[in-house]
């Protein structure tokens, strides 16, 4: 069985094409996930799908259990975790002020259906630390967050066209699967849908496809302003992490007002990790309309629409104003809104630690990272915004995802399957994220284990 796992390669390379490192680092992580595995078999009878492969093995590491900045699988290996919940775990796995707050919740009940006390404190918490946010509304997913925002743009605006960013993400909705032709020209990108059931139509019609840090963005929401609605951008793009975006963004959000047309910064992935007012707070700068995930829960199911009076009565038909249909069975549940409140509070307490602590930890991983690849000629750099970070392999300078050389991708999924051998996961996305949990002798680990990586793929004459 053993054999007939390590032959099982995903990229297709024979055996005999693999060096002896990559031999030795399957070989040790299959036999110590029998229990993995084991899961593996009676998912694949049961599940169509799973979330996002960890690494390319024959099969999932499954988690057992969470605790600070460490993920320990089925089989009791233990991991330094730099998943991060895909980033919403800024303090780290089971944060003891969010434990608390949902322990208490649970004894008084998880889901009433009717609103409880929560909804207003938690809402309370996000205007404070967002001057453009007047009032919030409550979802359950990043996804369904943008999709309202996409929703109430085109209401109180009467108009029906959705900018996007090339290279952004914003969740998976029909709307939000729509991606930049990667033969189109990089200044003025033509769109296309993201997998299959998408009418051609969203893609053709109903949105928009801008260049990322390219001043012809700027021409061609002009162009397009009577019919533009909103123009949606991640402040910083989790396809390229990084924070010299103040002039850009100040641009976009100078045209969009000369426009007269809506801007929205997706923060689900940044809210309250760059800062804990987000990239509002980082770059000073009033978008019409924010969207919040992940964080923002304390790690449990949410998303957030927050905004401008005149675009959120869109949800009250209030003064007037267009109304659109929103709702859903557990958005506001009070689990959620506990678990979100005890984050929240604690970030807003200690802010003074926290975000400069993993700003200048998340700065130390890249630049070692970055010297050691320089000193020993490694084509990969490490782009970092903060406390999320991305290795992309490539000597290439990065400026938007079109600079990302996709034919390293194979090369890519080796370094994470032999840095999963030196017990650092990171997820298939390979957007890395570190928490306030993740103390300096555990970043210590971390940047031992990227270096101990890349002389792993040496040897084996892979770079």
């Amino acid at each position: 069985v053993k054999e007939r796992l390590i032959m099982s390669i995903t990229n297709k390379q024979a055996e005999s094409e693999l060096g002896a490192k990559s031999h030795a680092v399957r070989a040790k992580l299959i036999d110590r996930t029998a229990k993995c595995e084991e899961m593996a078999r009676r998912g694949q009878a049961a599940l169509a799908q799973e979330v996002v492969q960890t690494v390319d093995l024959p099969h999932q590491i499954y988690i057992d259990s969470a605790e600070g900045p460490y993920l320990t699988d089925l089989d009791g290996n233990r991991y330094i975790d730099l998943t991060g919940g895909f980033g919403p775990n800024v303090l780290g796995n089971k944060p003891e002020p969010v434990e608390a707050a949902m322990t208490s919740q649970i004894k008084k009940g998880w889901h009433y259906g009717i609103p409880g006390a929560g909804q207003a404190r938690l809402a309370e918490l996000i205007k404070e630390c967002a001057p453009a946010v007047d009032e919030v509304m409550f979802c359950n997913s990043g996804s369904e967050a943008t999709m309202f925002a996409f929703r109430a743009a085109r209401a109180v605006t009467g108009k029906r066209v959705v900018a996007l960013f090339d290279g952004s993400y914003h969740g998976i909705h029909d709307y939000a699967l729509v991606k930049a032709d990667s033969k189109s020209d990089r200044s003025t990108p033509s769109s296309t849908t993201l997998g299959a059931g998408i009418p051609e139509e969203v893609s053709r019609d109903l949105m928009l496809m801008l260049p990322y840090r390219d001043t012809n963005a700027y021409e061609l929401i002009r162009k397009h302003k009577d019919e533009l609605a909103l123009v949606v951008i991640e402040p910083v793009q989790s396809s390229n992490p990084r924070l010299d975006n103040q002039q850009f963004l100040q641009g976009l959000r100078d045209v969009c007002t000369e426009c007269e047309v809506l801007l929205m910064f997706d923060e689900v992935i940044t809210g309250f990790r760059i800062e804990y007012g987000g990239c509002q707070q980082y770059f000073n700068i009033k978008p019409d309309l924010v969207t919040y995930g992940k964080a923002a829960g304390g790690g449990l199911p949410i998303g957030v629409v927050a905004g401008c009076q005149r675009v959120m009565n869109t949800f009250s038909g209030a003064d007037d104003t267009p109304g659109i249909f929103a709702g859903g069975t557990f958005s506001g549940n009070p689990l959620t809104m506990a678990g979100g409140i005890g984050m929240l509070e604690y970030l807003k307490e200690n802010q003074e630690e926290v975000y400069p602590y993993l700003h200048e930890q998340g700065d130390r991983i890249a630049a070692e990272i970055n010297e050691f690849c320089r000193s020993n000629n490694i084509p990969a750099q490490m782009m970092n915004a903060g406390s999320m970070m991305h290795l992309i392999f490539g000597g290439e300078t990065i400026e938007s995802s079109r600079d990302i050389d996709h034919s390293h991708y194979s090369l890519e999924k080796e370094f994470y399957l032999h840095l999963l051998g030196h017990n650092v996961i990171i997820p298939g996305i390979h957007l890395a994220f570190i928490s306030f949990a993740h103390k300096p002798d555990v970043i210590d680990q971390v940047i031992d284990a990227f270096k101990r990586t890349f002389e792993d793929l040496r040897d084996d004459g892979l770079i």
